[in-house]
């Protein structure tokens, strides 16, 4: 509880709210209200927390990893699948070739076929010739052809004739030396058709078992990376449903705490209404009480005049205003008046509230009792007020006192003693002058002041 200077204003700190975002799927969290006397739920440790966390980013790591190797593995298939496409196509172009090459080798031995015939059709050709050679008369020499030919156009006609014996000659053995060449060319096409052919069809099924083994590896590969990728997933969902169920129990625990301090407030609450209940019946049961002693019953003023000791007086016209509002730098010598609005110091509206702060109380109880003036400031009035400062549980009607520490610099508020171990005092804005027992103010208590001393 924090009191401030001139005002004896104190501010309650404002309650801490976490707002966690619960993320669960088929997991049963504790989000049900929290019951006053319940059993406690569970709380996660932080590093319970904190593992939970890492396991999940460290998955969601793996599996990015994962993804990646296998959007590779997956474009290496699909280049795999483009080499084993295209050795197909090298294996069909070669399949082709392979039947360009069969058709070669075919007519290769048809033209062997052909040359043959040529070649057999010579050798008769030029067999014959020898044989009409052999039986025809020798015409050599032009003696020979005079004397034998009848007329000089028969002569001619012979000289025709030897011209087209030698020329047939030459055409049966050109023809035979043609027909040898052409079947020796046609038996080397047909053996270089062949050799061609095995070779293509080799390196053909080669390339394409070649392309089908690698793509066939490349798939396997993905697969094996899908299937690890799979379980990652699997893994990941884990980590997140146990991260998630980890702060839901969390979530619970703080929702729980939350319960349990407004459950703490309201009984809090109840007690001091029942406690200012019982100090209005002391207080009734204390009117006319003359006994000023420390720590015992005091004055309490009865709606009459003022009598008694001066600070039995003080007290007395203290007390005329209990209930009035508090008003920060409110109040004086001559009783209430308009306050300051400060939200720096809690008090943002008090300009428009008319009453007391806790150093303008005590002014105005004194003043009226026995006119003694004093700085509207608490630690001045620590000095102002008397020069005796009686101990603890040594107090009598009227003396002041006063709560901050270490030094009397640090003085924040300054509250009237009236009897019974109680003060009447104006503790903050928006509360009113009210009887508290002084052990209750402030835990940092200074000391105390006898007016007129």
């Amino acid at each position: 509880m924090v009191f401030r200077q001139a005002g004896g204003m104190r501010k309650t700190p404002r309650a801490i709210r976490a707002l966690i975002c619960v993320f669960a799927i088929g997991a049963t969290l504790f989000v049900a209200a929290p019951v006053a006397g319940a059993k406690p739920p569970p709380n996660p440790t932080n590093g319970q927390l904190r593992a939970a966390a890492q396991a999940k980013n460290d998955t969601a790591a793996m599996v990015g990893r994962l993804s990646a190797q296998l959007a590779a593995a997956q474009a290496a298939v699909l280049r795999l699948q483009a080499k084993a496409e295209m050795a197909q196509q090298v294996y069909a172009l070669a399949l082709s070739k392979l039947q360009d090459a069969k058709l070669a080798s075919a007519a290769a031995k048809d033209a062997v076929a052909a040359a043959e015939r040529k070649l057999n059709a010579a050798h008769v050709s030029l067999k014959n010739f020898v044989r009409d050679s052999y039986l025809s008369p020798a015409l050599n020499g032009t003696a020979g052809s005079l004397l034998t030919a009848p007329d000089p156009n028969s002569l001619l006609e012979q000289g025709d004739y030897l011209r087209f014996v030698t020329t047939r000659r030459l055409d049966a053995t050109s023809q035979l030396d043609e027909a040898t060449v052409a079947m020796s060319n046609a038996d080397a096409a047909a053996k270089a058709a062949v050799i061609l052919q095995q070779k293509l069809t080799l390196a053909a099924d080669n390339a394409l078992q070649l392309a089908k083994a690698a793509y066939a590896a490349e798939q396997q590969q993905a697969a094996t990376l899908q299937q690890q990728e799979v379980t990652y997933q699997a893994q990941l969902q884990a980590a997140q449903l146990k991260l998630a169920t980890l702060n839901g129990m969390r979530d619970t625990w703080n929702r729980y705490q939350a319960r349990q301090r407004a459950i703490a407030r309201e009984k809090a609450r109840q007690a001091e209404a029942r406690r200012q209940a019982a100090l209005q019946a002391q207080l009734a049961a204390m009117r006319n009480n003359n006994n000023g002693g420390g720590g015992g019953g005091g004055p309490v003023h009865t709606g009459g005049p003022c009598g008694g000791s001066p600070g039995q007086r003080a007290v007395c016209f203290a007390e005329q205003y209990l209930g009035t509002p508090y008003a920060w730098a409110g109040g004086g010598n001559n009783g209430p008046s308009g306050g300051t609005c400060d939200a720096s110091n809690g008090a943002p509206n008090d300009c428009n509230v008319s009453g007391f702060d806790c150093s303008g109380l005590v002014m105005y109880g004194w003043y009226q009792a026995a006119g003694l003036s004093m700085s509207h400031y608490a630690a001045s009035q620590y000095s102002e007020a008397g020069n005796f400062h009686p101990g603890w549980g040594n107090f009598q009607p009227g003396d002041l006192l006063f709560w901050g520490l270490p030094g009397q610099s640090s003085i924040h508020h300054v509250a009237m003693y009236i009897g019974g171990g109680n003060v009447i005092q104006a503790p903050n804005s928006g509360s009113v002058v009210q009887i508290t027992p002084m052990g209750d103010v402030s835990g940092d208590y200074f000391g105390a002041t006898r007016p007129l001393s």
